[in-house]
């Protein structure tokens, strides 16, 4: 490091391609993975940490940033997106949404331009140049099977799949938030999506701004050697669905969407989440199949369905704690569904029984535990948000001795808001008991909702709320 080198040995990688989607024909429709030494790995490791540590530190990294960074990630991406739209749609403002996609954005980074905003965050010798020659003469190998590619030097990107790699895009794409003055920007590495909102007369003017900063954008991709891939780029309008605009990028037409897939969400212009729940559920069921034709021992099938399902079912908990109860119904009809194969249906027992046989907790519990941690993160700083969320007190003209810690209550006037994350668990957290609300620390937190949990009349008066609808969770654990 003192030297400012990087060990030769240590800039050969292979290239295993992993396949997104589409025609596994078209070489385009996979992403390239590289396999660095793990001695390497370790070193970029001890480099990342300090790096990323200080650009935190230096508030050098867009807030609207949710990639790679300690505390950020899709959840916070998405709770911030929600948190803005719904809000606005609260204020009876029309939202436009538009999404890009940028051609592979990892391997068109220019080294020198990366190198000159690096040294304007600050970055100087001998890390920067110690950086420098991380990137240089890097070559790679493409791995198909057992089949390799001849060695081909490399002289453009960042190396994706490495530890470094996916911080130094972070530093790459940062300033292209200052495009955007009228729009609210989100992004999660390279996906970005930008927010405009306005009530119906100022529409006019929203869209001559929209003009104005899809051209400074283009401009930007341009001095930063970056494409768009026009074909996954387009907008949608939430509050208006038969609203038409044009909307144009380097003198293409954006698509209009009439629902979108982001971040492994799935929704449409309405708000409503009910592909992602047929989306969820189909390809669960499927893992399901494949897990009881090929395992007959019940913990195997446990542990996969752990870390194969389930995860798959309870992908951004505060999104599904608004989902109608059909939809809920359906969710956890997976579960019911893998816990009477792997027992029997001969074994006689109800759904609640085959969940403690498997020790498996039921999913709209699990869920209601996700989001009161979650809740807690949010209100106690813990994870990253554009705008911090704090958990406004309640004024209580009385004195009583749970009436401590309380969330004050946003009085909503839309569906939209009223159903969203941040009131319907502003209620349930009044009731939660006033030593469980205190808890000064994460695990203790936890730990005391965990216990709380297990008590059933305690859980009822937990969810006993208008906006918090037990009795269909209830029911479909009992079925």
């Amino acid at each position: 490091m003192d030297t400012g080198t990087y060990p030769s040995e240590w800039k050969t990688s292979f290239i295993i391609p992993h396949y997104k989607s589409g025609d596994k024909a078209n070489v385009r429709n996979y992403r390239p993975i590289n396999i660095t030494p793990v001695i390497s790995r370790i070193m970029e490791k001890v480099v990342k940490d300090q790096l990323s540590d200080y650009l935190i530190r230096e508030d050098l990294v867009t807030r609207s940033q949710h990639g790679f960074l300690k505390n950020r990630s899709c959840v916070t991406c998405h709770f911030d997106f929600f948190n803005c739209i719904t809000s606005s749609r609260e204020a009876r403002k029309l939202v436009v949404v538009l999404y890009f996609d940028i051609s592979r954005a990892f391997d068109m980074v220019s080294h020198s331009i990366l190198f000159e905003k690096l040294y304007s965050c600050g970055i100087r010798n001998p890390l920067l140049n110690w950086l420098k020659s991380f990137l240089s003469n890097r070559v790679q190998i493409t791995k198909v099977g057992s089949v390799l590619s001849h060695p081909r030097q490399i002289s453009s990107g960042v190396v994706q799949g490495s530890v470094l790699g996916p911080l130094l895009f972070t530093v790459y794409i940062n300033s292209i938030c200052k495009c955007f003055t009228s729009g609210k920007p989100f992004l999660y590495a390279d996906d970005l999506k930008v927010v405009y909102s306005c009530y119906t007369h100022e529409l006019s003017d929203m869209v001559a701004k929209i003009h104005l900063e899809l051209s400074s954008l283009a401009s930007w991709c341009a001095d930063s050697c970056l494409n768009f891939n026009i074909d996954k780029c387009g907008w949608i309008c939430i509050g208006n669905s038969n609203l038409d605009l044009t909307l144009e990028i380097n003198g293409r037409k954006l698509a209009k969407l009439n629902s979108v897939v982001d971040l492994g969400i799935r929704y449409s212009s309405n708000l409503t989440f009910a592909e992602q729940t047929d989306y969820a559920r189909r390809k669960t069921r499927r893992l399901i199949g494949c897990i009881t034709r090929n395992f007959f021992c019940c913990e195997t099938r446990v542990l996969l369905y752990k870390v194969c399902v389930r995860p798959i079912l309870e992908y951004c908990p505060f999104i599904l704690s608004g989902l109608r109860q059909n939809d809920k119904l359906k969710l956890e009809g997976v579960q019911r569904q893998f816990t009477s194969r792997t027992l029997g249906l001969e074994s006689g027992l109800e759904y609640h029984e085959r969940c403690e046989r498997l020790r498996l907790e039921p999913l709209w519990k699990r869920r209601l535990k996700l989001n009161l941690i979650f809740y807690y993160k949010l209100t106690n700083l813990l994870l990253h948000s554009s705008e911090p969320i704090t958990k406004p007190t309640a004024v209580i003209s009385y004195n009583l001795r749970n009436h401590h810690n309380l969330a004050a209550m946003e009085h909503c006037q839309t569906y939209v808001r009223y159903n969203f994350f941040l009131n319907k668990f502003s209620v349930i957290w009044n009731r939660l008991p006033a030593n469980v609300r205190d808890a000064n620390t994460l695990p203790v937190f936890i730990s005391s909702v965990t216990r709380l949990l297990k008590d059933d009349n305690a859980l009822l008066r937990l969810t006993l709320t208008p906006s918090f609808s037990p009795y269909i969770d209830i029911l479909s654990s009992l079925n």
